[in-house]
């Protein structure tokens, strides 16, 4: 069985607009807390908690804004992954990183139906985590990913088997 995969893995929006909602509750949260419309605190104690609040929520949805990464992912028949990013030039062109870097998949990754959390792990031990929804890449892909990703963990697992039984 072949499970060679290529896939660009644009930035989802979905989780965008989730980040974007849990940081407008947040500010809505420091907006009760400085009214005092809730809890009993002091003004100070009040003031400090709402600007906390407006602080994080600030900090989490710019970081997620500026972290949108349009990532190349190339998976071979034999399983072995090379992950690259894509970034546009000045003149609108998309530049693909060289050949981008050999990447292992760690056990700890997720893989569900509807969510892809991809722990890759480089030569140099640097751990990166890929957010893979539905929206950020074709159905098609999405799917080849998933079988290809359970397939890479199926036989990481075989491999510690026949280890523990030598």
């Amino acid at each position: 069985m072949s499970i060679a995969v290529s896939a660009v893995i644009k930035p989802s929006r979905i989780l965008l607009s989730l980040v974007g909602g849990m940081s407008v509750i947040l500010l809505g949260v420091a907006g009760i807390v400085a009214t005092g419309i809730v809890g009993n605190l002091p003004l100070l104690a009040s003031i400090v908690v709402a600007v906390i609040c407006t602080i994080v929520a600030i900090v989490v949805f710019s970081r997620a804004v500026l972290r949108r990464t349009t990532y190349v992912i190339h998976i071979s028949g034999s399983g072995q992954i090379r992950l690259s990013t894509e970034k546009r030039n000045q003149h609108g062109f998309v530049d693909a990183t060289a050949d981008g870097e050999l990447v292992r998949l760690l056990p700890v990754s997720t893989i569900w139906p509807s969510l892809l959390l991809l722990h890759l792990q480089n030569e140099r031990q640097q751990t990166a985590v890929l957010k893979i929804l539905p929206d950020a890449v074709s159905a098609d892909s999405f799917r080849a990913l998933l079988v290809a990703c359970r397939w890479i963990v199926l036989r990481q697992v075989d491999s510690i088997k026949s280890d523990i039984r030598h």
